[in-house]
């Protein structure tokens, strides 16, 4: 008996998106079984000539092995090295007298971002360098040296920097306390250092990691002539708590503005890893990550990788999410792709450049002719963006020619 195609008469694999989505939800069970049958999935999907559908496969099974790598369960037990009490829903959090306010929040394992973010290779190996660390504790204290206990995350706002820290707690399987350092501010100076007292007092006493988010709030550079000397007194009482916090547990502090950092907090972090804005390779995988249910061509995705070129994954969010409510709304997306691009640069036009713009919303002509050259696209790809025939932009590029 002959075996049936995975295709419909047009050579289309239909609602692979649901599929797609399946293999990622499952996929995050790690489980050895369900694996094999999505690479026998993504094997049979190459075999019937579906290329795109098999690189999407890949690129789940990609995501998985690099979560399975640092997976918690292969994290040590011996966690009991972070001392302290356990962490609950009940626990008082502690608060700024002045206002009565949280000093911090508390995120729990279970609300952690389970799927590991996605960037370079080299930050990927640096905090795949930290997980490694607490995988081998054994190995490390037989050589009489401590694992790393500080990380400091800096880069520009929007690049996954908090993502990143609350993926790496998650790893360790520690929940967080969160603080916000631009919060533990007061007109009162001295409240601010009592603050930043009673938050470290409290992160000392449960066994968690800490995040101090908009670090440079308080971390600034203390030969700054423009602060006064109460300021800087604040700076000395944080680094003295950071430096009492290494025999408690793990820390991480999160700046966008790393020029603004006092050199000696520097010194406090055991490594300090730099988050660049995404390159086109790694924000085509973001738009990917973050399209689902939506199903695009790949040179709808290589188009958005292009309008987005030096954002970041917070760009890439605010896109895919104008996407798919016009992918809600619409009778005939893949016709109107075009035009919600558009329409998204009329609405978003500071996240994106100005040539982009100008390129994008030039007339019909223009853009037969030159979407091909700037995206590298064949013209049957152009003819998918536009919603057109290949003839029509051969005519249009002959024309041109001439």
């Amino acid at each position: 008996m002959q075996q049936k195609s995975f295709t419909d008469r047009k050579g289309k694999m239909e609602h692979f998106h649901i599929i797609q989505a399946l293999c990622r939800i499952g996929m995050v069970q790690s489980n050895d079984s369900f694996k094999q049958q999505v690479i026998r999935l993504r094997d049979a999907l190459k075999k019937e000539g579906l290329k795109k559908e098999a690189t999407e496969l890949d690129s789940i099974l990609r995501f998985s092995e690099k979560s399975v790598e640092m997976a918690p369960s292969k994290v040590k037990r011996s966690m009991a090295t972070f001392s302290g009490e356990e962490l609950t829903p009940s626990t008082p959090l502690p608060v700024n007298k002045e206002t009565s306010i949280p000093l911090a929040e508390i995120r729990f394992i279970k609300d952690l971002p389970e799927a590991p973010p996605i960037f370079n290779d080299s930050v990927d190996c640096a905090i795949k360098a930290i997980i490694e660390e607490w995988r081998n504790l054994d190995k490390i204290a037989s050589v009489n040296v401590d694992p790393i206990r500080s990380c400091l995350i800096y880069g520009e706002p929007g690049t996954g920097k908090t993502q990143l820290a609350l993926w790496m707690a998650r790893q360790l399987n520690l929940p967080v306390v969160l603080a916000r350092l631009d919060g533990l501010m007061s007109s009162f100076l001295g409240t601010t250092s009592r603050n930043i007292g009673a938050l470290f007092s409290f992160a000392d006493r449960y066994r968690c990691l800490f995040l101090l988010d908009e670090f440079d709030a308080i971390a600034k550079f203390r030969a700054d002539p423009q602060e006064v000397g109460e300021i800087k007194r604040v700076v000395n009482t944080l680094l003295q708590s950071l430096d009492a916090r290494k025999n408690h547990g793990f820390t991480i502090g999160i700046t966008n503005h790393d020029n603004l950092l006092d050199p000696a907090v520097w010194r406090r972090f055991d490594i300090q890893v730099k988050v660049p804005k995404p390159s086109r390779g790694v924000m085509e995988e973001i738009i990917r990550r973050h399209l689902p249910p939506v199903n695009l061509k790949d040179s709808q995705i290589h188009l958005l990788s292009w309008l987005l070129e030096g954002g970041t994954g917070a760009d890439v969010e605010i896109l895919t999410r104008w996407i798919k409510k016009t992918f809600a709304v619409s009778e005939n997306f893949q016709h109107e792709f075009l035009r919600a691009i558009q329409q998204f640069i009329f609405l978003n036009g500071g996240r994106v450049a100005s040539d982009k713009k100008d390129v994008l919303l030039s007339d019909r002509n223009s853009l037969r002719t030159n979407l091909g050259p700037l995206l590298r696209l064949n013209k049957s790809e152009v003819a998918e963006l536009l919603g057109e025939n290949k003839s029509t932009i051969s005519r249009a590029n002959a024309k041109k020619e001439k």
